[in-house]
C-alpha cells in the first residue's frame, strides 16, 4: 500500500521527532540512514521532499543535518503520505479501474471504500506527538 520511500520517510521523521525530543539538533543524515538501516542516498533523496514540503528544516555544514520544523503535533502520518507518494491510495480503486466509483462499483469497491476511510482516519487522526507519546510508553518498538 505504502511505497518504500513512505515507509522510510516515515520511520525516518519518527526518528528525527525521537531525538529532537531529547535535543533540539540538526540531526546527519548518515546518522540516521546508520541507525535506520537505510541508503544513505535513497533517505537524503526523501528527506529533500520533506524539506520542500517544510517538515524539516535543513543545514549544511560540520555540524548539518536536518530538523523537525514543525510542531509534532501538526504533523500528521497522512501529511507524509500526501507528501511522498500523493492521496491516491484514499482516492482511487484498488483493483485500478478508472471508471471506479459509487454509481459504477468494482467487484470489491464497498469493501475497500469502508476499508479506505478507516485508513484515511487514522492517518489524519495520528500525530508525530502520539507517535512520540507511544515510543515513550513501550520499551520495544521499532523504527
Amino acid at each position: 500500500m505504502l511505497s518504500t520511500a513512505c515507509k522510510d520517510a516515515i520511520r525516518a521523521i519518527i526518528y528525527i521527532a525521537k531525538e529532537n525530543k531529547k535535543e533540539n539538533r540538526f540531526i546527519s543524515i548518515r546518522e540516521i540512514s546508520e541507525n535506520l538501516g537505510l541508503s544513505f542516498y535513497f533517505l537524503s533523496k526523501i528527506l529533500q521532499i520533506l524539506v520542500k514540503d517544510g517538515f524539516l528544516e535543513s543545514y549544511r555544514g560540520p555540524n548539518g543535518g536536518v530538523k523537525l520544523k514543525k510542531d509534532l503535533k501538526k504533523i500528521s502520518l497522512f501529511d507524509i503520505i500526501k507528501s511522498i507518494d500523493g492521496t491516491e491510495l484514499f482516492e482511487s480503486c484498488i483493483l485500478g479501474f478508472k471508471e471506479c466509483s459509487d454509481s459504477k462499483p468494482c467487484a470489491i469497491h464497498n469493501m475497500w471504500k469502508e476499508e479506505r476511510d478507516r485508513l484515511y482516519n487514522m492517518f489524519k487522526n495520528t500525530t508525530l506527538e502520539n507517535i512520540e507519546e507511544n515510543l515513550e510508553k513501550e520499551t520495544n518498538i521499532k523504527i
